[in-house]
């Protein structure tokens, strides 16, 4: 009868045998051949990359010049578009707060000009007013008038003043004091009346 040890053991002999006889030696021989190579100045990487394109299996491990060239290329344009993506962001921020400030600056004209047209209102109406009074001095007599004018303030006296006649004002500046007719004589000509 066959010892099934000894059938065992010669399995794994042969294997050792393998590993040990001509597995190892050739890998030794490789890296032996490669630093000797490598040593003498032939870059065995390039030359093994060049050849190995050429095996059909292992071609594919192997990139090409061109498909390195391809993948450069694929790199260059994915970091230009990054960089106008990023650009185009900055740009539509630029634009809405361009567009916050234009909307601001629309509120504000429009704030403006309502007040423009209040103001306007209001002049028309101090306008009126004003008239109005000095239509009244005219019925009143210059000695009460300038009595009345010379109490007022002296851009109220002189609006006043210049609504009337000339024949109006004349008399009622004659019925004031004499400094006081100077006062608003001198308001009434650097207001150019």
């Amino acid at each position: 009868m066959a010892n099934p040890y000894r059938e065992e053991s010669k399995q794994t002999n042969k294997v050792q045998w393998f590993f040990f006889v001509i597995f190892i030696p050739a890998l030794f021989a490789i890296a032996l051949t490669w630093i000797v190579l490598t040593i003498a100045g032939i870059n065995v990487g390039d030359w093994a990359s060049k050849h190995a394109a050429d095996v059909p299996v292992i071609s594919s491990v192997f990139p090409s010049d061109e498909e390195k060239e391809q993948e450069e290329l694929i790199g260059q344009l994915r970091h230009n578009l990054d960089e106008k993506e990023t650009v185009i962001q900055q740009l539509e921020q630029e634009k809405s707060e361009l567009d916050a400030k234009i909307d601001d600056l629309e509120h504000q004209v429009g704030d403006l000009e309502a007040k423009l047209t209040k103001a306007e209102g209001t002049d028309e109406e101090q306008e009126a007013q004003v008239k109005k009074i000095s239509s009244s001095f005219r019925e009143v007599e210059p000695e009460q008038a300038a009595a009345i004018i010379k109490n007022l303030d002296q851009s109220v006296a002189v609006t006043v003043l210049v609504n009337l006649p000339a024949n109006e004002r004349g008399a009622i500046l004659g019925e004031m004091d004499p400094k006081d007719a100077a006062k608003l004589t001198s308001l009434l000509l650097t207001n150019g009346n």
